[in-house]
C-alpha cells in the first residue's frame, strides 16, 4: 500500500514536472511570478475602485459635528463683581444630498470609463506576458538547436580533418587541405562556445519570467503542420486590428475619458442645488438656557462668478488634451494595421520560407555527399567540402529559427487584433514533445 502510495506521489510529481517544462506550463508559472503581471492586476483593482468613487459624488453625505467650550464671564454689580463660569457643548448631524451638480454626473461616468480602461490594460498586460513567455522560450529552443547543429558540423569537421591528415601521410593531398580542415574545426569550437554561452543567457531570460530556473524543456517536433493564417485575405486582418486591437480599445477609452474631462471642467461654471437636513442640540448655550436643540431643512445654491480665470484656463487644458487624445488614437489606428501587416507577413512568407529551407537542406545534403565522393576520388579538394558543410549547418540553424519564427508571428498577429488567449498556447503546447 504505502509503496502504491509513493508511486502514486511520484507520478503526480513527475506530470506537475512535465507540465511546467512545457510553453503552458512556463505561461502559468509567469503568471505567479511576473512582477509586471502582479502590477496590472493592483492597476485593475484600483480602477474598480474608481466607479464606487463616481457614485459617492451622487449619494448623499451625512457628516457628525461635535463642540465643546468653556467660558467665564464677568458681571459688575451693585454689590462687587459677579463671576460665571460654564461649559458649553454642542452636536450637529447634517445630511446634503445633491440635487443638481453636473460636475458629480459625469465623474460617476468617468469613473465606469476608468474601469473599463483598467480592464482593457490587465488584458494587454496578458498579452504581452504570453508573447514575453513564447519568445523566451523559443529562444531557448533554438539555442539548443545552434548547439546540435554546431556539435553535428564539428563532427563532420573533425572527420575532414582526420581523413587530410591521413591522406597528407600518404602524400596524395598537400598540407594546405589539413590547415583548411583545422581552421574549420577550430572555427566551429570557438562557435560552439558562443552558442553555449547563448544558451545559458536565453535560459536565464526565461528564468526572469517564469521565477523559477529553466528545466529540460519540451521540443518542437519535427513534423509539423504550419498553416498561413485563417481567412488569408489581409485587409480582413487589417480592419479588425483598427477596431479591436487592445492599444486602440484603449486609446478610444482614453480619448472617451478626455472628452468627459472636457465636460467637468466646463461643469464647474454651472451652479450646484443641494438639499440640506440638520439637527443640532446645545447645552448650555446661554446664561439662561440649559439646552436647546433645533432642525432645519433647506435648499443651497452655490455658483462661481469670479476664481481668477482659472475655470477658463482649465476647460481650454481639457481641449486641449482631448485632441491629444484623439491624434494618439488615430496613430493607434495606424500602428495596428501595420503591426497586422507585418505579422501577416511573418506567418505567410515565413511559411514559404520553411518550404524553401526544407528543399534547400535536401539540396545541401547532397552537395556534401557529391563533395566527399569527389574527395576521395581526388577531383574535389578539402575547402569545397568544407564549404559545404557549412553551408548546410547554416540551412538546419535558419530552418529551424524559421519555424519558431511562424509561430511568434501566428501569436502575434492574434495579439494585434485583440484576440490572443491562453489555449492559444496550449495549442502549440500539443506540438512539443
Amino acid at each position: 500500500m504505502a509503496r502504491l502510495l509513493i508511486v502514486g506521489i511520484l507520478g503526480v510529481i513527475g506530470a506537475t514536472m512535465a507540465q511546467a517544462n512545457d510553453l503552458l506550463g512556463a505561461y502559468r508559472q509567469a503568471l505567479e511570478n511576473d512582477a509586471l503581471y502582479a502590477a496590472a492586476q493592483a492597476e485593475r483593482r484600483a480602477g474598480q475602485e474608481r466607479e464606487s468613487m463616481g457614485w459617492a459624488g451622487i449619494l448623499p453625505q451625512i457628516s457628525f459635528d461635535a463642540q465643546t467650550s468653556w467660558s467665564e464671564t464677568e458681571y459688575e454689580v451693585a454689590n462687587g463683581n459677579v463671576e460665571q463660569r460654564q461649559q458649553n457643548r454642542s452636536y450637529g448631524v447634517q445630511l446634503v444630498q445633491p440635487l443638481f451638480r453636473w460636475q458629480n454626473w459625469i465623474e460617476y461616468q468617468q469613473g465606469s470609463l476608468h474601469k473599463a480602461l483598467a480592464e482593457l490594460r490587465t488584458r494587454t498586460t496578458v498579452q504581452t506576458l504570453i508573447m514575453q513567455v513564447a519568445r523566451a522560450y523559443f529562444e531557448v529552443l533554438h539555442a539548443q538547436d545552434v548547439i546540435e547543429a554546431i556539435l553535428q558540423l564539428r563532427v563532420s569537421d573533425y572527420e575532414q580533418l582526420v581523413s587530410a591528415r591521413k591522406n597528407f601521410e600518404l602524400g596524395s593531398t598537400t598540407i594546405v587541405d589539413v590547415h583548411e580542415a583545422q581552421m574549420s574545426y577550430d572555427s566551429t569550437n570557438a562557435q560552439l562556445i558562443k552558442a553555449r554561452s547563448d544558451l545559458g543567457i536565453a535560459r536565464h531570460a526565461l528564468s526572469r519570467i517564469t521565477g523559477r530556473p529553466a528545466q529540460e524543456l519540451g521540443t518542437l517536433r519535427e513534423r509539423i503542420n504550419l498553416l498561413s493564417p485563417e481567412p488569408i485575405d489581409i485587409e480582413t486582418w487589417v480592419n479588425a486590428a483598427e477596431r479591436s486591437s487592445l492599444e486602440v480599445q484603449i486609446q478610444e477609452l482614453t480619448a472617451d475619458i478626455a472628452k468627459n474631462e472636457v465636460r467637468s471642467r466646463k461643469a464647474e461654471h454651472l451652479p450646484s442645488i443641494d438639499v440640506i437636513l440638520s439637527q443640532n442640540m446645545q447645552q448650555n448655550p446661554n446664561a439662561n438656557t440649559r439646552q436647546s436643540e433645533s432642525a432645519a431643512i433647506g435648499l443651497r445654491l452655490s455658483m462661481p462668478l469670479y476664481s481668477g480665470g482659472r475655470l477658463s484656463a482649465s476647460a481650454r487644458e481639457a481641449v486641449a488634451l482631448h485632441q491629444q487624445a484623439e491624434y494618439k488614437l488615430l496613430d493607434a489606428r495606424r500602428s495596428s494595421a501595420l503591426a497586422t501587416r507585418e505579422a501577416w507577413a511573418g506567418v505567410t512568407d515565413g511559411v514559404a520560407q520553411i518550404e524553401a529551407l526544407k528543399v534547400a537542406r535536401v539540396s545541401a545534403q547532397s552537395a556534401v555527399d557529391s563533395n566527399l565522393l569527389g574527395y576521395k576520388a581526388g577531383m574535389r579538394a578539402s575547402a569545397d567540402v568544407l564549404k559545404v558543410q557549412s553551408q548546410l549547418s547554416e540551412i538546419i540553424r535558419q530552418l529551424a529559427k524559421a519555424r519558431y519564427d511562424v509561430l511568434l508571428a501566428q501569436l502575434q498577429l492574434k495579439a494585434v487584433v485583440g484576440v490572443l488567449e491562453e489555449h492559444d498556447l496550449a495549442e502549440i503546447s500539443t506540438l512539443l514533445q
